[in-house]
């Protein structure tokens, strides 16, 4: 994907800034500079990224700043950090963001990219795809379908089981997301049905109260539960705790 790659640089060494960006181009990748984070932001306002490379300390806001910043206004963007001085707190902060200590060698750089690159195109694909909402409360249903929208998922989304077993036989889905608690076909019939015709296809069962007789039923056909009210990172956690273990059982 080098040719479509478009890269941001940020660093205020200007001869590095200049060294990566032309390294970058001659890689095949499409390569811009700005020398701190203000000149960054800027940027990224005008032109669509695919990724960010930032060194740490810069004056005014620094590398880790400007990631915070990136991942509040555009959640779906990687950074990779890199710097002279990778201390034991300034990996705590960074936390599982890719980093690459200085000096590296264009190998190492070229690897990592590709390896981010990689991480976000698998998530990119299973965002793609459409996740079919069941409840027959309007507004709970409204909510989790914008949550989902805005969080880059596809949402289709039915009243009640007896719809969602005709949405299934007209299109695919890449989870399911029920209520439990539903007039007709309730979520754990709707799950015992989704677990004999649709064997792949994952559950999220959500409600307000889980009776321990449900949450025995439940368990047996069901990816996993949310108890509503739930935080917006909660479905979108559970939703990639899923999906990675379905890709290491594939």
């Amino acid at each position: 994907m080098t040719g479509n790659l478009r890269i941001l640089v940020v660093d205020d060494d200007p001869y590095l800034l200049d060294l990566l960006i032309e390294t970058l181009k001659t890689i095949g990748y499409e390569a811009s500079g700005a020398a701190d984070a203000a000149q960054a932001l800027a940027l990224l306002q005008k032109t669509t990224f695919h990724l960010v490379i930032t060194d740490i300390k810069m004056p005014g806001m620094s590398g880790i700043e400007l990631s915070r910043r990136i991942h509040q206004e555009y959640p779906h963007l990687p950074v990779i950090f890199i710097s002279g001085v990778f201390t034991s707190s300034i990996l705590k902060t960074i936390d599982k963001e890719p980093y690459l200590p200085k000096p590296f060698r264009i190998g190492q750089l070229e690897e990592l990219i590709a390896r981010v690159v990689a991480e976000k195109s698998g998530e990119e694909a299973v965002r793609t795809q459409t996740v079919l909402v069941v409840d027959d409360d309007e507004s709970f249903r409204v909510m989790l379908t914008e949550t989902l929208k805005i969080s880059g998922y596809g949402v289709r989304s039915v009243t009640d089981g007896e719809a969602a077993v005709r949405a299934l036989a007209e299109g695919e889905f890449a989870v399911v997301i029920a209520d439990i608690k539903m007039p007709g076909m309730d979520g754990i019939a709707l799950a015992k049905h989704i677990r004999q015709n649709y064997p792949g296809l994952p559950v999220v069962l959500v409600t307000a109260y889980l009776s321990s007789a449900e949450q025995k039923e439940g368990a047996k056909v069901a990816d996993g539960f949310l108890m509503k009210p739930f935080r917006i990172e909660s479905i979108t956690a559970l939703l990639e705790d899923i999906r990675d273990s379905r890709m290491s059982q594939s």
